[in-house]
Order: structure tokens, then C-alpha cells, then sequence
């Protein structure tokens, strides 16, 4: 974004921080612009002269009714208010005359008096949770200040889906009996458990929203209970739980009396663990965290003062690491316990706000120091809880700098901080801790703002004792393109040909845009797809529908057909095809998984960077890969879908490049038995699969396999037309049985070329009357089909010696929970094994040893041989790179030695020498079990993708005991 003009000609500017003096500070507090990060709507022109549901005393106090008009006319912090107000309107200093002076300025010029009152505001962070009726919407509010950002409510959202989720079921209306069975309601919470975190993820992908809040302060307390974040696990009952009684109860009396505001306990608590549990996942599926306020402490009568402090919340801090909490409102009187969490907890913070003006001079003031007996200065925000009248910023903003001018002038004399680190101390509070911990990236648009308080350093913000903030994650429009595979040049390490990538098969896909990205772009980027699509179709005229292709959980490659014409309409708006959420717990006979809903849905964006030709098959067409995007209210949507394997892989693959300057190539070795298939009477369905042939021989060439040679010459032309280049092929070892080596790419690419070749070998073998399968081992006598993965770390200088050990240590640490995505059927446990040279039965590796599950072949490029062509390769080759990317993260050192021959066969001793110990599991079972008690590669590749692929494949393997051996080998040998 260009730099906006200067806002602030004025400011102050402090040429030499560390030579500034008293006064720096003093008109650095006065005059700083701040940043409110939490605020409420003003009235609007209707509401904004005062009335008895809103009355103007409020601004100082939080009584209510008759201890509010009584009384508050003796309390400190409204004699106080009144007197600043007074010099505000310059009249006499009553009640009345303010009244009287401000009724006035709105009848004149309401907005003069609202631009007056929010002079020093920067931004507000505005929770819109109040009656609307009576208030302007949060964007109204931009005309006054550079930035409004939203922050959500969250009983709000939820109360609302209720209502409408309620009546949608049909459940009884108001007035009469409201009596159905728990059963209905179990089933109703299902579906609302689906409908609201996907709610909340949207919310979370929205610009305008830069956090949420709860008030479950108000309703339950924060004795938070974490108990309802088991109760939507896979396979996990809600029967009998005390959530689902609680929901029930809550759900009967919220029908029978049309009242839908939440104040049951249990489920109070289950609305705020779902939220946290949503924005947990986003941080590890989208890297950036969504900060979670809390009302906190003093607020009205209906408050629960003992359940306010905010040292309940300690467990659910410690429950999610990696949400952000704000504790509201100073949590006055618990500001010490709240210091004391935002001190010892790097993902809480302590907010500042309210008791300023509803306290006195000296309670302002002890506030403050309480806040900083022990919160770093970095921790704390800066809030007014501004809401229905201006004068609640103007007033709380005069005493708030006020309070932080005497106290730090006072630290200063006292000779406990300097003068810089006073200035820092106080543009922290004020400005950049907000600025930083909700992403507002202010400081790029008004560079003005870092040169007036000495931070125009080139480097991030520099804070207290040139200390750093948490590092800032701004949000971002992620751009869908996929880079090519790295510097001009580089080449993987090792000789293996199979690593050899060529530019020039990157042609088109160097020259694809991203279908999706930020506003104000559209119109750009739709152009630039049209040129691609029409570049595309002049190479290849006769072309008349598109397949856009995704690949679900159990490795079902699945289309969606569409004319040419209406691919281009879909191009030019943005507005691509859907599916349903439903889609990642589906097995390959469309039947559910356990949890599957039928409440959501996602995009299919095309990366027009695959958009290749359909070859093998008389049909004029052609296939272009997928991004699943998120559904949002953006056309295009321009977030990705938190359970896209594309975009797991991608972004694995962008983390290793930004954090360590490393670039993953990866190629294929695709082992492929073609077979006879014997059909049923009617030719509607396979009964059997017969050997092609029994005379055959590894890399041999007898009579019979010279009668298959012109199919597999078919093959590779047909994929030498696709542009994949293959370096060799050979016929391998069992019957009919023939492997394709692949070239190297990125990652991504790796694996589209993976799938569109194997669709070609598919398409070639059909027209010859055969069955071409990757079945994991269709004879027991013979050996069986791998999908063998080359993987190699490359880089700039000396980066692969140095990074090659604690990526491998970390790909070893975590193999047991990839090879849940690597080997997904039970049948693949039966082509690995020890003497197979199919990775043996041990965690472990070797130079150029084909009996371990990880092959070392040269320097940083090393070949996964448990891997079949079964399951979504993206997942698998994910799961891969998540776990390198946490070796190199923790440095994590290489425990286990090269092991030079069968781990198996070397014996007990020599194994402990090696440091070997830990077994490959052997089953599905073991394997799936790994993945869910990983907690590493659940964090990094998202819990819910982890979840759904743990019900969709042990739903599967479900599924297929239910078969005899004879069906599950014909049942999968057809689809695979």
C-alpha cells in the first residue's frame, strides 16, 4: 500500500530518542495519536440528545435507575467529569448547563461535536454488540478517523443462528408447548456446532473484523469450563452429556418464550471453547491469530463481581496457547490477578480501559501503577470503552494521558526508567501494542507516526529496551499462485535423474496468475485468467469443457465438468463452483463418514497454472487443478479453505522458503500393474481382475511383455504430449507390472503431475481393454506397487549441510502418524514388511539402503518408500514437510545413525548401537493412532483437517471389513 499524506504535520518529532528530554515525554503523552482497542457505536442523531434509557449521567458511572440519578451527582469521578466537561462546552460547571450546552452542539452540528471528541484517535476496535436500532453501524464511524475495525460478539452471533436455525428445524413457535425428545436436540446441536464455528471462521477471514469478544462475564462468569472441547470429537457421543441436557433445557425455554439470550452455564461455556478452538486452528492452518477479548471485572449490576476476576480464566490461557486473550475493562478491582496472567502468559494481555473516567483522580492513577507492577509495558492496551455519547472518548482519553503523564515523569524522577524508555513505555500502551496484536499495519501507512517517536529504525518495532513486539502477522490476501520450484538454476542435490527439473515444463505455469486476490485487484487478475484461458485454447481449438478436479480424503479423484463458454463466464466474475463441507468426510461410495454435516460449503478456484488437456480419451477437454476456497462474502473468495490438501502442501512449502530459505523439489516413481478385467453378465460391474501375464521378468523384455510394449510407448507419448518427460521406464518386477519414474518440481506441481499422470496411464489402458491399478499388492507372491517419494532441500550456500540433519530428524520423529496419509488402506500394510525393500519394520534410515522406510541417495534428497498410490498424495507429502519444518524449528538433532543394512536382520544390539527402536506401525489401526496423538502435525496441518481425515479413513476401513476378501480386492482394485 502507498504511503497515505501526512495525517499529522504537527506531531511532535523526537529527532534523537536517546537524547530526548522531560518534555519529549510530557508532549509525547499529550499528543501521540492512540489507538482505542475497544469501543462501542455512538447514538445516533435521534438518540444522541439523552433519555431515560440512556441517560447522560452513565458517562461516569456504571449504575443504574435510582443509584445512578440519586447519588452519582457525590461520586469523585463525576464531580471531575463534570468540571472537564464544563471547560469542554466553556460553560457554567453544573449538570444541567452541560446538558443544556451539549444539546446545543447536536442540534447544530452532532458530527462537529463527535470529530471534536475523537481528536487524537487514531483507531477504534468497535464492538458493534448494542442495540441497533438506536446506533450507527460501526462503518459510519470512518468518516471521523482513519481506521474502524470491528470486533465481533460472540452470544450475539450464536443467539442469532439459534433463531434461525430453531425455526428452520421447526420446532414449536411461540406461545405454545415446546416438548420433542433430547434426541432431536442432539441432533439439532450437531448441526449448530457445524453452522457457528464455520460462522466464527468467516468472521475471522473478514477485513473489517479484527477480533471477538465474550461476555460470558456477564452471563455465567468466567469459571470457564473446557470439559464441551471433547464432546465434538470424532465418534464421541454427546448422550448423556451434561452439555446436551444443558442445551436441551436452554433450547426448550428459548423456543417456548422467543427468547434466545444464553445464560445457561454449560453452554455458555461450550460457545466460548468453540470459538477458541476456531481460532486455535486458524493460527495453524493460516499462521495469524484473531485476538479474543473478555469483559472483565466492573461493569452493571447484573454482574457477578465475584466470578469477574479474571484469575478463573487461568485454565482456558493454558488450554489454547495460541489465542490471544484481552482482559477487558482493567478488570477492575482484580487489575493486579489480571496483570498477573498477562505477565506470565505470552498469549494474554491486559487492557486499561473504562475506569477511566468511572474512577477517581488517584483510583485512575493506582490503576495505572497496579497495570504496571508487573505487566511489561508490551502487554498492555489502551481502551476507552467509548460508547453512546462522544464525551465518553473525549473524557476517558484527557484523563487517561493525564494519569500517564504523572505517573511516568514520576518513574523518571524516581531514576527507575530513562527518558527514552518512558517514551517507548508510553507509545507502546498508547498505540503500537494495539497496533501490533490486531494487525492494523498502520505504521506502513502513516510513516510520519515511526519518524515522530524515533522508531524509523528500518527494521520491526522497536519497543522497551529495544526489545521486540510479538511479532506481527498482518493479515493478508493470500494469493493463490504457486511459485515455480526456486532460483534460476538450482538444481536438488544428488545425481538421481528423477530430481532433475526442467524450466521448461514450467511454461504455462510461469506465466499463470493467481485466480484469487485481494480487493481492488479483481478486475486485474480475471483479465490476466481470461489471456491464460485464451492462450490455452488457441494452442488447443478444439476444446469444449473444462473438469475442474479435486482430490478428496480417501484419494478419490473427483470432477466437476463445464462448458468452455460458462468456464469463461466463471472466470470473468470470479464466481466459481461449490461443495458441500460434507465433501471431506465422504468415503468413496458417497456414503458419510462418522460427523459428516450436511451444513456448510466451499469453492473450487481454479489454478489455471494445471490446466491441461485430457489425453487418452476421445473427448475434447481438458482439467485444471483446484484451490478450496472459503466461503466468505468476498467474490472472489480470497481466503483458502482450512481443509484444501493443495493448499497444506503449498503452505508448508512457503513456510520452509520464508523461515529458512530452503525450496523442496519432489518426483515420483509410479509402480503400475495393468490387469485383465473380467465383467459381469451385463457388463455393469467387475467381478474380477486376471494377471496380464505370467511370463515377466524386472527390466525384462519377453514375448509377452513385448505384446504390452506399444500401450506403454502409447503412455509415455501421450504424457511427452502432456509435457511430463519421463527419464526412463521399465517393466518391475510382478506380473503386468511397470514403473514410471517422474520428473522433479515443487511440491505442488509434483503432485498434480503425480495425478494427471496416472489419469493418462488410466485413460491409455482402457482403450487397450485393460485395468491399470495401483493396488497395494495384487499377488502375494510377487511384489507389490509403491509411489515411491524423491524429496530434496535445496538452497543457497552452505543451507542443505546445515539443515539436512534436524528436517530429516523431524520427517523420522513424527513417520509414524505420515504414514497414516501415506498408507491409508489396510491393504498397504501388506506390501510393507521386513525383506521386501518396501521400508522395512523399523523408524530409521540409510545411504542407499532400500530395506528402511527413508533412503538417503545423495546430499539433502532422500526417497519415503512407505507410500503407495492409494490416499491423497497432498496430504501425505504435507504431513512430510510439516514434519521437516518441525525439526528445523526446534534444531532437533539426529538421534538415529545410517543404518547400512536390514534393520531387521542386524539384531537387537547392533540396533541400540544405531539408536533404532521404534517400529513402523504395522496396521491401519496403529498408524491412525499415531496421527491422533500427534500433537505437532495436528497443530500444523489443522485439527480439523486431521479430524475429518481420521473419520473419513477409519470409516472406510469400516466399511471394507465389511466385504470378503475377494469384494474388497475387486472393490478397491476398480477405483484405484
Amino acid at each position: 500500500m502507498a504511503p497515505q499524506p501526512s495525517l499529522y504535520p504537527d506531531l511532535h518529532h523526537i529527532q534523537d530518542l536517546d537524547h530526548a528530554g522531560i518534555q519529549d515525554l510530557q508532549q509525547i503523552i499529550q499528543t501521540f495519536p492512540i489507538i482505542d482497542n475497544h469501543a462501542h457505536n455512538l447514538l445516533n442523531e435521534d438518540n444522541a440528545y439523552g433519555s431515560a434509557d440512556f441517560p447522560f449521567e452513565s458517562i461516569t458511572s456504571e449504575a443504574q435507575g435510582h443509584a445512578l440519578l440519586d447519588h452519582v451527582h457525590s461520586s469523585l469521578p463525576h464531580m471531575r467529569g463534570i468540571k472537564h466537561l464544563a471547560e469542554f462546552y466553556q460553560c457554567p460547571e453544573t449538570l444541567q448547563d452541560v446538558k443544556a450546552a451539549r444539546y446545543e452542539w447536536v442540534r447544530r452540528d452532532y458530527p462537529g461535536l463527535i470529530r471534536r471528541c475523537l481528536e487524537g484517535t487514531h483507531a477504534i476496535m468497535m464492538d458493534d454488540g448494542l442495540a441497533p436500532e438506536v446506533i450507527h453501524p460501526y462503518k459510519w464511524h470512518r468518516q471521523f478517523l482513519p481506521t474502524v475495525s470491528r470486533i465481533v460478539r460472540i452470544e450475539a452471533v450464536a443467539a442469532e443462528l439459534l433463531e434461525h436455525l430453531a425455526h428452520a428445524a421447526g420446532f414449536m413457535r411461540v406461545g405454545l408447548d415446546a416438548d420433542w425428545p433430547i434426541s432431536q436436540t442432539e441432533s439439532f446441536l450437531v448441526r449448530f456446532n457445524t453452522v457457528f464455528r464455520n460462522q466464527i471462521r468467516t468472521l475471522a477471514n473478514d477485513p473489517d473484523v479484527r477480533g471477538f469478544k465474550s461476555v460470558i462475564c456477564y452471563r455465567t462468569g468466567l469459571d470457564i469450563s473446557t470439559d464441551s472441547r471433547k464432546n465434538f470429537r470424532p465418534q464421541q457421543s454427546l448422550t448423556e452429556s451434561l452439555l446436551l441436557q444443558s442445551f436441551h433445557d436452554f433450547l426448550q425455554t428459548a423456543v417456548r418464550d422467543h427468547k434466545y439470550r444464553i445464560q445457561q452455564k454449560e453452554v455458555n461455556d461450550y460457545l466460548v471453547v468453540a470459538v477458541c478452538d476456531v481460532l486455535e486452528k486458524l493460527v495453524d492452518t493460516e499462521g495469524e491469530s484473531v485476538a479474543f477479548q473478555f469483559h472483565t471485572g466492573l461493569g452493571d449490576s447484573d454482574i457477578d463481581l465475584i466470578k469477574a476476576n479474571p484469575a478463573y480464566m487461568q485454565p482456558l490461557i493454558e488450554a489454547f496457547p495460541n489465542v490471544d486473550f484481552v482482559l477487558l475493562h482493567s478488570a477492575y478491582p482484580y487489575t493486579r490477578e489480571a496483570g498477573y496472567l498477562a505477565a506470565t502468559y505470552s498469549n494474554a494481555w491486559l487492557d486499561i480501559g473504562e475506569v477511566f473516567p468511572m474512577l477517581s483522580r488517584d483510583g485512575e492513577e493506582s490503576v495505572l501503577r497496579q497495570a504496571l507492577e508487573l505487566t511489561p509495558s508490551t502487554k498492555i492496551l489502551w481502551s476507552t470503552d467509548g460508547h453512546f455519547y462522544p464525551e465518553t472518548y473525549w473524557l476517558a482519553n484527557k484523563h487517561f494521558r493525564e494519569a500517564l503523564e504523572k505517573l511516568l515523569t514520576s518513574y523518571v524522577a524516581a531514576g527507575d526508567v530513562t527518558v527514552a524508555q518512558a517514551i517507548d513505555m508510553a507509545i507502546d500502551i498508547m498505540f503500537w501494542n494495539s497496533n501490533t496484536l490486531y494487525k492494523l499495519d498502520e505504521e506502513r501507512k502513516y510513516p510520519e507516526l515511526l519518524n515522530a517517536c524515533g522508531r524509523a529504525t528500518g527494521e520491526s518495532l522497536r519497543t522497551l529496551v529495544n526489545g521486540s513486539s510479538k511479532a506481527p502477522s498482518f493479515r493478508s490476501y493470500a494469493s493463490t499462485a504457486v511459485g515455480t520450484a526456486g532460483p534460476s538454476g538450482l538444481r536438488p542435490s544428488g545425481s538421481a535423474s528423477t530430481l532433475q527439473a526442467s524450466n521448461a515444463n514450467l511454461a504455462l505455469r510461469s506465466a499463470s496468475v493467481s485466480s484469487v486476490s485481494g480487493p481492488g485487484t479483481g478486475a486485474a487478475v480475471f483479465a490476466q485468467n481470461l489471456t491464460i484461458l485464451d492462450t490455452f485454447l488457441r494452442s488447443n481449438p478444439g476444446v469444449k469443457y473444462i473438469w475442474y478436479q479435486f482430490i478428496d480424503y480417501t484419494g478419490t479423484s473427483r470432477n466437476r465438468m463445464v462448458t468452455v463458454q460458462h468456464f469463461r463466464k466463471q472466470l470473468s466474475a470470479g464466481k466459481y463452483p461449490y461443495a458441500t463441507s460434507a465433501m471431506t468426510r465422504l468415503l468413496q461410495n458417497d456414503t458419510p463418514a462418522s460427523g459428516c454435516s450436511p451444513t456448510g460449503q466451499f469453492y473450487f478456484a481454479p489454478d489455471l497454472s494445471s490446466l491441461a488437456l485430457n489425453r487418452g480419451i476421445p473427448s475434447p477437454s481438458a482439467t485444471v487443478q483446484t484451490w478450496w476456497m472459503a466461503d466468505t462474502e468476498h467474490l472472489p473468495s480470497v481466503e483458502h479453505y482450512d481443509r484444501c490438501p493443495r493448499w497444506a502442501l503449498q503452505s508448508h512449502a512457503n513456510a520452509l522458503k520464508s523461515e529458512f530459505n530452503l525450496t523442496i523439489l519432489m518426483g515420483f516413481e509410479i509402480e503400475i500393474v495393468f490387469m485383465r478385467p473380467v465383467f459381469n453378465e451385463d457388463k455393469s460391474d467387475y467381478v474380477d481382475f486376471q494377471p496380464l501375464s505370467q511370463v515377466h521378468n524386472w527390466a525384462g523384455m519377453t514375448g509377452l511383455q513385448l505384446d504390452a510394449l506399444p500401450m506403454i510407448e502409447e503412455i509415455v507419448d501421450s504424457l511427452a504430449e502432456a509435457d511430463i518427460h519421463l527419464p526412463e521406464y521399465h517393466a518391475e518386477a510382478a506380473p503386468g507390472q511397470w514403473e514410471f519414474p517422474l520428473p522433479a518440481f515443487e511440491p505442488v506441481k509434483a503432485v498434480d503431475v503425480l495425478f494427471k499422470t496416472r489419469d493418462i496411464i488410466r485413460n491409455v489402458a482402457k482403450k487397450h481393454g485393460l485395468k491399470a491399478t495401483c493396488y497395494p499388492r495384487p499377488f502375494a507372491a510377487s511384489p507389490g506397487s509403491a509411489n515411491h517419494a524423491h524429496f530434496s532441500i535445496n538452497g543457497p550456500g552452505d543451507v542443505v549441510s546445515r539443515f539436512e540433519s534436524p528436517f530429516l530428524a523431524g520427517v523420522l520423529e513424527h513417520l509414524p502418524a505420515i504414514i497414516a496419509f501415506t498408507l491409508p488402506v489396510e491393504e498397504s500394510y501388506a506390501r510393507v514388511g521386513p525383506g521386501l525393500w518396501s521400508g522395512g519394520e523399523y523408524v530409521c534410515w540409510g545411504t542407499q539402503n532400500k530395506e528402511v522406510p527413508l533412503r538417503k541417495c545423495g546430499p539433502g534428497h532422500f526417497e519415503l518408500k512407505t507410500i503407495d498410490g492409494i490416499g491423497n498424495t497432498y496430504l501425505g507429502m504435507a504431513a512430510l514437510l510439516a514434519s521437516g519444518l518441525h525439526g528445523l524449528r526446534q534444531d532437533l538433532k539426529l538421534e538415529l545413525k545410517d543404518c547400512l543394512g536390514d534393520p531387521t536382520g542386524i539384531g537387537e544390539e547392533e540396533r541400540q548401537k544405531l539408536g533404532i527402536s521404534v517400529k513402523v506401525p504395522n496396521s491401519l489401526e496403529k498408524s491412525l493412532k499415531a496421527l491422533d496423538r500427534d500433537k505437532v502435525l495436528r497443530r500444523s496441518l489443522g485439527y480439523a483437517m486431521v479430524d475429518d481425515y481420521l473419520a473419513t479413513t477409519e470409516g472406510a476401513m469400516q466399511m471394507l471389513r465389511g466385504f470378503n476378501d475377494d469384494k474388497r480386492k475387486v472393490w478397491l482394485i476398480s477405483r484405484y
